[in-house]
């Protein structure tokens, strides 16, 4: 009867994760990293680097699943509404168009002897969702950017010792693109579309470390990955120097780095802080290959320079057990920008940003039911006249709504 309880709650994860995978995401960290892998840790700001609570350390620290016993599997999301104003040059404010975008994630753990475990995740990592109206005085640079990605992560850790865990694992990203903007021939407005898709590969390092009962700590890293992504621009309607054609996309992915310390003073409270460092540098250009450039109708490579810098992401949580059945959380983040104001672009118009979140868990026998949700702010910023904006600019009143669910089963 446990057995096939758990099978059924098994299945469900699965095909909720993936139901959940056909959903647009977008990007709410520095640059276009994301971190919604789970509703306990979005409550607590993703500050759990250090410690193994629920099924979806698979994401946050592998090697930290030591610490979690027998089976278990998580399945959910995270709600994201974002608003935000940007002024191109001396034209009218543009707010962009509101849309709801819903990160997925889904994990299984399984403790294979008590120096072996196993665990597979699929969340997103990165992520962009940016929409203005197709009338704003920026369209000739992006109306429309949605950058959707999804990693299928299987881990394996070990117990080097009672207190040292290592874990290692490989990424498989899923990663698809749809831009939009207009270009003007003669007066006259014609749509185009840039739709791409593909898969890149890469892998992850993790340890995990107990001091002593009240101390613990976390490192991982995620390795750069370089991605290609094929298929086609189209225009509408089509045009003598406009033709639908193939055409690829390539970017290279940042490697990140993450150290995490937890302290639990009583059995009731916890408290984390983590650094997260991610190598933005790796992000140096965006290159789209037409084999009919617009405008030409020939083969042409068009190199869109990033030249990103490296940044700091620092997160704080803490976790009160009121009962034994709930427990509160609470976190904030301070999370740089990687984008500099020589390659700003209307794609992802962001600054350094505050996030503050908070949340709560039940706990009935075997399930877990988590619920978050998270505030986020942007600092306004101007940006002078650069070849990818349109005159001087101006970002405003950007901000972001969150909530996350998430349930878990342990067998």
């Amino acid at each position: 009867m446990i057995l096939s309880r758990a099978k059924d709650h098994f299945l469900m994860c699965v095909m909720t994760m993936f139901t959940l995978l056909s959903l647009p995401c977008l990007s709410l960290a520095g640059g276009f990293a994301l971190y919604e892998y789970g509703a306990r840790a979005n409550a607590m700001g993703g500050a759990v680097i250090a410690e193994g609570t629920d099924a979806s350390t698979v994401a946050y620290n592998p090697a930290a699943m030591t610490q979690l016993k027998g089976n278990q599997v998580m399945a959910g999301a995270t709600v994201i509404v974002p608003v935000g104003n940007v002024k191109a040059g001396a034209q009218p404010e543009a707010t962009t168009v509101t849309n709801y975008f819903f990160p997925p994630h889904a994990f299984y753990v399984h403790q294979a002897s008590d120096k072996a475990w196993f665990g597979i995740g699929v969340f997103s990592r990165f992520g962009v969702g940016t929409q203005y109206s197709d009338n704003w005085p920026g369209r000739y640079k992006v109306y429309n950017a949605d950058l959707a990605t999804y990693s299928i992560n299987p881990n394996l850790a070990f117990k080097l010792t009672d207190d040292l865990s290592f874990a290692f694992g490989v990424e498989a990203l899923v990663s698809s693109a749809d831009l939009r903007k207009k270009i003007d021939i003669g007066g006259t407005e014609y749509d185009m579309r840039m739709k791409v898709d593909g898969i890149g590969f890469g892998y992850n390092l993790a340890l995990h470390y107990t001091f002593n009962p009240l101390w613990s700590a976390g490192l991982t890293y995620h390795s750069t990955q370089r991605h290609t992504d094929n298929g086609r621009a189209s225009y509408s309607p089509e045009h003598a120097v406009l033709q639908n054609a193939p055409m690829s996309l390539s970017l290279t992915l940042p490697a990140s780095y993450t150290l995490g310390v937890a302290y639990k003073p009583t059995d009731k409270w916890k408290f984390e802080v983590d650094a997260i460092y991610t190598q933005w540098q790796d992000y140096e250009k965006l290159t789209y290959s037409y084999t009919k450039y617009p405008g030409t109708g020939t083969p042409r490579d068009v190199d869109s320079d990033k030249n990103w810098r490296n940044v700091w992401r620092l997160q704080f949580g803490g976790e009160y057990k009121a009962t034994d059945w709930l427990a509160l959380r609470a976190g904030f983040v301070w999370d740089q920008d990687p984008i500099r104001d020589a390659t700003a672009d209307y794609m992802l118009p962001s600054s350094d940003r505050k996030i503050y979140s908070t949340g709560f868990g039940i706990t009935q026998g075997p399930v877990t039911y988590d619920f978050s949700v998270m505030y986020l702010v942007n600092n306004d910023r101007s940006i002078d006249s650069t070849p990818n904006v349109a005159g001087a600019s101006q970002i405003s009143d950007s901000r972001a709504y969150m909530g996350s669910f998430s349930v878990g089963y342990k067998f």
